[in-house]
């Protein structure tokens, strides 16, 4: 009887633990969608498209030699992980500088710095320890691991985000127009561009730390936000898209551990279902648009 108990008790701290994963991790991509979108003006920013989330994958790697059950784990590998993919965003901004800048040449500088870390993530595991299972497991992103550490982590870099952020959301909406404007208002747009793509690797390279790399959220979540809202005014966008990143990513969790009982798939299989066609959508709006 006893037994049942604490059996059931675990079965309940298991779920929800993996749904409030869900709801923070939603909300981390979010915001790190939101901002390399504002701070590019580019409809197709994401940490997945822009190389972040594979340069945190190749650093959390190197982490792999240290004994799971190891204290310093928690710390190097958030550390880690925002050093590797705050690198590989800087590496993708400056090949696109080079290219032009254009929407298009930033997000193939992406996929780029993306595809080669991907593949250098490989090698650690393949050559030194030989567990290459682990990454494949990593890189399809997954929240059974959710722990009150790593949920508590998630939390606290969130919280702090999005208070620095919110600081900033009207300066943000003249960034979103023109660098102009922000200057008329006394700030400098390159260090604002600093300070917030930093958060966006930030909040990224914590979700891809503890739960692997989720693609499409970030795209998905501001694009949904400002077609619910109707307007691109950041001030209402940001949080409309954190509570859609949310959700989005709570019910493809959702559908990943029930469509295919006793299958628990990998939660990135039901996301990049959802990320491929909104990619798409994005895609054929910004044709419109250059046409009209």
């Amino acid at each position: 009887m006893l037994k049942g108990i604490y059996f059931a008790a675990g079965i309940c701290r298991f779920r929800l633990f993996r749904m409030i994963a869900a709801l923070l991790v939603g909300s981390l991509l979010s915001t790190s969608g939101f901002l390399i979108q504002v701070c590019t003006r580019n409809p197709l920013g994401d940490p997945y498209l822009l190389g972040i989330s594979s340069g945190a994958l190749f650093a959390v790697t190197l982490t792999f030699a240290f004994p799971p059950q190891s204290p310093l784990i928690f710390v190097f590998r958030p550390l880690a992980a925002f050093i590797g993919g705050f690198l590989a965003y800087t590496l993708t901004h400056a090949i696109a500088m080079k290219a032009g800048y254009t929407p298009t040449s930033i997000v193939l500088s992406g996929v780029a710095v993306g595809t080669t870390l991907y593949s250098l993530s490989l090698l650690p595991q393949y050559l030194i320890l030989f567990d290459i299972h682990k990454v494949f497991a990593w890189s399809m992103g997954s929240l059974t691991g959710a722990g009150p550490i790593e949920l508590l982590t998630c939390l606290a870099i969130l919280v702090i985000a999005f208070l620095i952020v919110h600081n900033y959301l009207p300066i943000l909406n003249a960034l979103n127009v023109s660098d102009d404007f922000v200057r008329e208002l006394g700030y400098d747009p390159l260090k604002l561009r600093r300070i917030m793509t930093g958060l966006a690797a930030l909040t990224a390279s914590i979700s891809v730390a503890w739960f692997g790399i989720i693609g499409f959220i970030g795209l998905a979540a501001p694009h949904i936000a400002r077609r619910l809202l109707g307007s691109g005014d950041v001030r209402y966008v940001l949080p409309t898209s954190l509570i859609t990143g949310s959700v989005l990513l709570l019910l493809s969790d959702t559908a990943a551990k029930t469509l295919f009982l006793p299958l628990d798939m990998p939660v990135n299989i039901i996301v990049s279902a959802i990320g491929g066609p909104t990619l798409a959508i994005v895609l054929v709006r910004m044709r419109k648009y250059a046409g009209s």
